[in-house]
């Protein structure tokens, strides 16, 4: 409070009239006060104090690759790194089989609120398949994604079963089977 030319200053011109300056690199929702000042042989005069708060920003959240991935799970995260100056309400990863997911979907996690590191479990997969998730992190002016990152879980063995013998004969009979699911690879 009661900034003065000892203080951060911008001179915007000499004589009398009206003046305005533009104030830039301020802070996120952070509150500054200020005068205008005016200078002559005499001394200095300052004109009433006012202040003002500026605004607030999406979060800023980077996405962790995905480790520990298996036929139907994964492992992925985020870190906030910046809260862009309103708290962090909801954060945690969105996943899907095309690009860009966004916490629209039901196939997410919610890891907490606030800045830092955290931890996201990804289960309910399927075999074979590549996924694109992407971190999330919300505040009061919205939600913001880390870069999207892809990963392929793990094939497993086809699902067969054998269908019962017919057209049974004393030298022949008709046997087949039934693929269910290929595993997520291609059955051979």
């Amino acid at each position: 409070k009661n900034p003065t030319t000892s203080d951060n200053k911008k001179q915007v011109g000499n004589g009398i009239g009206s003046f305005t300056a533009e104030l830039t690199d301020l802070k996120i929702a952070t509150t500054y006060y200020v005068r205008a000042y005016a200078i002559n042989s005499v001394g200095t005069s300052y004109g009433e104090e006012i202040s003002f708060t500026t605004g607030s920003a999406k979060p800023t959240v980077t996405t962790v690759s995905p480790s520990e991935v298996t036929s139907t799970s994964a492992v992925s995260g985020g870190n906030v790194t910046s809260d862009g100056g309103s708290a962090v309400i909801a954060r945690g990863v969105v996943w899907s089989k095309d690009h860009n997911p966004t916490v629209s979907l039901s196939t997410k996690t919610m890891n907490g609120t606030g800045t830092g590191n955290y931890v996201s479990s990804i289960s309910g997969l399927e075999p074979g398949v590549t996924y694109y998730v992407r971190a999330y992190a919300t505040n009061a002016n919205g939600t913001s994604y880390g870069d999207e990152v892809s990963f392929t879980t793990q094939a497993v063995k086809p699902t067969v079963s054998t269908t019962e013998a017919d057209e049974i004969t004393q030298t022949s009979a008709k046997v087949g089977g039934n693929v269910t699911a290929t595993g997520g690879a291609e059955v051979t």
